[in-house]
């Protein structure tokens, strides 16, 4: 396909198109500035998906840092470590280690469509066929099971139990729940503990942490949610790479395929060069 279309008799330049897509992020990121934890719901909810704290320069997708009605770096953080543990166990939004394992913000409106791109049913063995694969470490089946068998538990009690003591575990044991987190079988619940030392989190299995989202995701096909998903992120950003779809919600090049090619037979994007665009943005 050439890089340049034609549109209504004339053509678009390649800066202009990409001087639309800036202007269109910029109008899309002027949303209003966040000064409680109830403004920060509302932005979640506004934009479906976020970065937690900073934003990823790789990726369109905004860090609710940005929004923060302050320029005061301490404040922020100190704003934004307290209302992720508050409304992550409140249920008023999704918190965990997400998009390209950094912290996300999801709102719960979207939660339904991340989980349905695994095509699981939600069963509590549905993490074998992931150990079979290997995508499941041995100790990610381990934290998996534990949970299942004892419920809702924090980091420090369960790495005792499963016998995780030396420094190297202890790191085996966070890529863990980050992957864990990533395919979406253990979800954060709270954070307990005040000072350094005694600060951990504690963690439950998705489907029993959000049995509604698994319950709305049952009607949806993998292929479906993932056209949902990715629908969205171009609606936000006006345009995205296919390897930045695939890095951001960790699809491989089949299912990204499968997504695109049912969202781009509805018009929801059109190809340009390398990149997915918003159909309004290219006339």
């Amino acid at each position: 396909m050439p890089s340049v279309l034609p549109t209504s008799g004339r053509k678009t330049a390649p800066t202009e198109r990409l001087g639309a897509i800036a202007r269109y992020r910029v109008a899309r990121t002027k949303r209003d500035r966040v000064k409680d934890a109830d403004q920060l719901v509302a932005l979640v909810d506004d934009v479906g998906f976020c970065f937690a704290f900073t934003a990823e320069p790789a990726f369109p997708v905004p860090g609710a840092f940005d929004h923060l009605a302050t320029s005061d770096e301490g404040r922020k953080w100190h704003w934004m470590w307290e209302w992720k543990d508050e409304l992550a166990a409140a249920k008023r939004l999704y918190y965990g280690k997400l998009l390209v394992r950094k912290p996300t913000f999801v709102s719960l409106r979207m939660l339904p469509l991340f989980y349905a791109t695994h095509g699981r049913p939600g069963e509590l063995d549905d993490h074998q066929d992931d150990v079979r694969s290997g995508r499941v470490s041995e100790l990610g089946r381990r934290i998996i099971e534990h949970l299942g068998q004892h419920g809702e538990s924090q980091t420090k009690r369960m790495r005792a139990h499963l016998g995780v003591t030396s420094d190297d575990g202890r790191r085996q044991y966070g890529k863990a729940i980050e992957d864990l987190q990533r395919l979406m079988y253990v979800a954060h619940v709270r954070a307990v503990g005040d000072g350094r030392e005694d600060y951990n989190y504690t963690y439950d299995l998705f489907v029993r942490r959000y049995p509604e989202a698994v319950r709305a995701a049952e009607p949806l096909s993998s292929s479906e949610a993932s056209s949902a998903l990715l629908a969205h992120l171009i609606a936000e950003a006006g345009a995205v790479t296919p390897r930045q779809v695939e890095r951001l919600f960790d699809w491989d090049a089949d299912q990204l395929a499968r997504a695109a090619a049912s969202l781009e037979a509805k018009g929801g994007f059109i190809r340009v060069g390398t990149s997915l665009v918003l159909p309004e943005l290219v006339s």
